[in-house]
């Protein structure tokens, strides 16, 4: 295996490693970001947290899905960081600290697409793992049941919602960091190092939450959805549909309900899978982003 290849494959790691890092810290918040999102009456992020604690535990009810969201992070976030920087490279970049605006949003757009198509099965599971208020269950009981309602398809319910989603992430989070980055660099602000990485993740995490919050709650509602025992229908029927219904029974804002628990979560998120992939990255001799 050349350099280059193994260089590839590393960036693919790494960026899984971040992920999975950042999901375990973050996950009990998006536990509860789930819940709001699936619950039939709007509540706030402190019942909600209250509610899950004290009736299904601390550690089985805000954990729940969290074998789930490691193989997610897995598939999707190795795929959507590691792939991020050749795509730069086929839409033309030369000079990563001058590379256009468009071709890193695109790049990330791209990467996103890939991820989130090999990662939907996973992500199914993980949302409905931790929507699921009973007695936690396993990544193959949820798997089954999956499969006994929709066969194999039903791996990729919310498809559409999820890939969208994933291409405004990436190119928002991956996108912003990049630009503020190397803005900060070019005109001598901060040094490449710890501030640097803060500074431009705090600023990707605000964007991508405020960019992503609406596809989120279809994508999350579309994955959790079961078919009626009456008559074996869905309450939704794909992503257009599931947003007009949104819209007409909860307004505008049904669009951003748990969007509290969505930007405390993908601020520390992001900061934190931004930080760990820039120092795995340096440990191991290859450069930043």
């Amino acid at each position: 295996m050349s350099s280059t290849e193994n260089h590839e494959l590393i960036r693919l790691l790494f960026g899984g490693l971040a992920c999975m890092t950042a999901a375990t810290i973050t996950h009990p918040v998006d536990t509860i970001k789930i819940r709001l999102q699936t619950s039939p009456h709007p509540q706030n992020i402190l019942s909600m947290a209250y509610r899950i604690a004290t009736q299904e535990g601390l550690k089985s009810g805000l954990y729940k899905g969290i074998t789930a969201s490691w193989l997610r992070e897995g598939v999707y976030s190795s795929l959507r960081l590691g792939l991020y920087e050749p795509f730069k490279g086929m839409l033309g970049e030369t000079d990563p600290k001058h590379t256009p605006m468009w071709i890193r949003f695109a790049a990330g757009s791209m990467s996103g697409f890939v991820g989130s198509v090999a990662g939907n099965p996973a992500d199914l599971i993980k949302v409905r793992m931790q929507a699921w208020q009973g007695q936690p269950q396993s990544i193959v009981w949820h798997s089954k049941s999956v499969y006994q309602q929709f066969g194999m398809v039903g791996f990729y319910n919310g498809l559409q919602a999820n890939v969208l989603r994933a291409m405004i992430l990436t190119a928002s989070q991956l996108g912003t960091y990049d630009q503020i980055k190397h803005t900060l660099l070019n005109l001598g602000i901060v040094k490449d190092g710890a501030m640097c990485h803060f500074m431009s993740s705090m600023c990707a995490g605000i964007v991508m939450a405020l960019a992503t919050s609406p596809v989120d709650i279809i994508k999350t509602r579309l994955m959790n959805q079961s078919k009626s025992t009456a008559d074996g229908t869905c309450q939704y029927n794909g992503m257009l549909d599931c947003a007009r219904k949104i819209r007409h029974s909860e307004g505008l804002r049904g669009f951003y309900r748990g969007f509290t628990a969505q930007w405390v979560r993908m601020g520390p998120f992001t900061i934190i899978q931004l930080m760990v992939w820039e120092r795995l990255r340096k440990w191991y001799g290859i450069k930043g982003i």
